[in-house]
């Protein structure tokens, strides 16, 4: 694995790529369902309303606890490795394509899935799997043919090859993907770069489209007359079925041109009513409009990419300079680099100490790391998978680092969604399920007490996902699956408060240090502050909202992720996203929508007078992208970690190449 940059440190992040399904959700979502080394997703849907479930090569059909961001159970499949699940039109009934050529049925009941029965098994491990609108067919779809299924009687009613021969030579077609019309008519997608369109009933081809020199992966229908689809080169197409001639009966399917926009194989396709979406193996979502369904020009009518992950993996450990990377098995402790040297803004410093890596802290099991921190005085770290939570005291001896795993945790239901430690180093906080958060005391020379759990008084059936403790140690705020805000006094351990309900998830949080306000960052960007003494919105605030914030803020694909404070002036509030770093200065006045949002590296090419008419208080950095972390050591330095896209393009696989004209 390649190295990725970090201001004085050096670090790496492994992104996984994306499954071969994509469902419909807003344009982020904070809460994350971490993976298993033995548990591959192949395939997610919805059942029964707002169940979700996935299956992969594993064989095991997994029904997910979205309020407890873990895998509730899990049911045997029975065929194998499962290579593609479709739920029915009304959700009752899951159909599984296995690797042993058999299709399967369970019913959705409460508290799981039951095995109904099979249908006609045939040789060659099944695909691709689409239900009739009206849950009478099926078809499957493997390599070389499809077929289609009726549901009742459970036999093959029609088998067709697609495959053909190439300069005499004959390849294998892998149907990659398929769906079943209201019309009867079959659409294919396969390796060989062509969507197909069959009458099933008469087992012949109406249409053949080539739209790509390689495979066609995937397939959405998102109206019986609009279809997308998505190729191993990265692009995607949409297919529209029209009238041959205006006013005409006949129709016929007509494709768009590509649109490009992942560099890798286009793994996922699916739809909302007004978009397009793709989800690439490049860790990349695109959301496109469909112009003709946006009435007016809004956030909606805009192309959208969102680069993962959008969950802080980075902690840092202030008083020691020790920064912590999570990586799905693992964790790795590194020290920063320093520099005795000053210079302009822009030079490059030499190193007096170069970045060091200090140790790798490997988890054992198959389950993924769920959260992880170290603490401010660098001394202790803690991380959590699903089912355990481990606590390590970590010795500095000169330049070597040793760690003791503390004995005797106190036994608590895991997992623990977000670790947070206090200033002083003192107390560790663990966000638990059902909106709780258990507070632990930290003793020398290394264990711990648990002191107490604190709750919602309301109750909660949501898990905590965002922590943030006071610099004095007097308050603690946390965030729940539901978004609530909740306020906790820790001298009393009691609860203290909530903040006013929004209709928008929670990016980031955190409290500042002098005056104990909460600043709030959610997901549509909007920015609120809440006086944790009065229980009320400080003044400041409630004039941001009365003014709104500037429309090129609001339009940003990527949500606030962290936010810090400058100890030198009370006033300024750091924030940033995968894109840009921003101060916000709270003396300066509001920008309106006729201000410019301009980087700071271009405001300082103006002459003077024009920088003056661009005062406001957003002062914004985009020199580094994309952003994993950023964090202030001491009133002089700031730590930032960046992971440069190529970085991990570079460990994908090759994208397909494409000749191009004049090359």
């Amino acid at each position: 694995m390649s190295a990725g940059r970090a201001w004085a440190a050096g670090a790496g992040l492994d992104i996984p790529s994306a499954p071969r399904c994509v469902t419909q959700t807003r344009c982020w979502t904070p809460p994350v369902i971490p993976g298993h080394e033995a548990r591959s997703v192949e395939s997610l849907c919805w059942a029964a309303g707002d169940r979700l479930f996935g299956a992969g090569l594993g064989g095991d059909i997994t029904e997910y606890d979205l309020s407890g961001l873990s895998a509730a159970r899990g049911v045997d499949g029975g065929g194998g490795p499962i290579w593609s699940m479709v739920a029915n039109s009304t959700g009752t009934q899951l159909a599984i394509g296995c690797e042993d050529g058999s299709v399967k049925i369970f019913q959705v009941v409460p508290g799981g899935i039951q095995f109904e029965r099979n249908l006609d098994r045939r040789k060659g491990r099944v695909l691709c799997l689409s239900w009739h609108p009206s849950d009478t067919h099926i078809v499957a779809g493997s390599i070389d043919f499809f077929r289609v299924i009726d549901v009742t009687s459970g036999q093959t009613v029609q088998r067709i090859m697609v495959n053909y021969h190439v300069e005499k030579a004959k390849r294998e077609c892998v149907v990659w993907a398929i769906a079943l019309l209201s019309s009867g008519t079959v659409v294919s997608a396969d390796s060989f770069g062509r969507v197909q369109f069959w009458d099933w009933e008469q087992g012949t081809l109406a249409e053949s489209h080539t739209v790509s020199t390689s495979a066609v992966l995937s397939l959405a229908v998102a109206q019986e007359d609009s279809i997308i689809v998505g190729t191993s080169t990265g692009a995607t197409y949409h297919l529209q079925l029209l009238p041959v001639r205006l006013g005409g009966l006949e129709k016929r399917w007509v494709r768009t041109k590509p649109f490009q926009f992942h560099s890798h194989d286009v793994r996922a396709v699916a739809h909302s009513p007004t978009a397009l979406i793709s989800g690439g193996l490049d860790a990349q979502l695109v959301i496109r409009p469909l112009m003709e369904k946006v009435q007016k020009k809004s956030y909606d009518a805009v192309l959208r990419k969102f680069t993962f992950p959008h969950r802080r993996l980075v902690s840092c450990a202030r008083k020691a300079r020790l920064l912590l990377f999570q990586f799905s098995q693992y964790l790795e402790l590194w020290r920063l680099g320093s520099t005795e040297e000053t210079g302009k803004d822009g030079e490059v410093l030499p190193l007096c100490r170069m970045p060091e890596h200090l140790v790798q802290l490997k988890s054992k099991g198959p389950e993924h790391i769920y959260s992880s921190c170290v603490s401010p005085c660098g001394t202790w770290l803690g991380y959590s998978t699903a089912s355990r939570f481990q606590l390590y005291r970590v010795h500095c001896d000169g330049d070597g680092v040793s760690l003791r795993k503390v004995p005797k945790v106190p036994k608590l239901l895991p997992p623990a969604y977000q670790l947070q430690f206090s200033a002083d180093s003192e107390s560790l906080f663990v966000a638990s399920a059902r909106g709780s958060v258990h507070v632990f005391q930290l003793l020398e020379p290394g264990g711990c007490k648990h002191l107490h759990t604190l709750r919602p008084p309301s109750g909660c059936s949501e898990a905590v996902y965002l922590l943030a403790p006071s610099a004095d140690g007097h308050w603690l705020a946390a965030v729940s699956g539901d978004w609530a805000i909740h306020i906790y006094n820790l001298k009393c351990f009691k609860h203290h408060c909530v903040v006013p309900t929004y209709d928008c998830a929670v990016s980031a949080i955190a409290i500042h240090p002098s005056t104990n306000n909460l600043v709030i960052a959610y997901s549509d960007q909007q920015l609120f502050e809440f006086s944790i003494p009065e229980k009320q919105y400080t003044s400041w605030s409630r004039t941001v909202q009365s003014r709104g914030l500037h429309r090129a803020w609001l339009e940003r694909d990527s949500p606030i992720t962290h936010i810090t404070f400058n100890p030198k002036n009370p006033s300024h509030i750091l924030l940033h996203d995968t894109y840009l770093l921003c101060v916000l200065d709270k003396s300066l006045p509001l920008p309106d929508d006729s201000a410019l949002l301009m980087n700071q590296s271009t405001l300082k090419q103006l002459p003077e007078t024009a920088r003056k008419r661009q005062l406001h208080a957003f002062k914004i950095c985009k020199k580094f992208q994309p952003l994993l972390f950023m964090d202030l050591l001491d009133k002089n330095c700031l730590v930032v970690v960046e992971r440069p896209i190529m970085d991990f393009k570079t460990q994908l696989p090759l994208p397909v190449q494409q000749k191009k004209f004049g090359t």
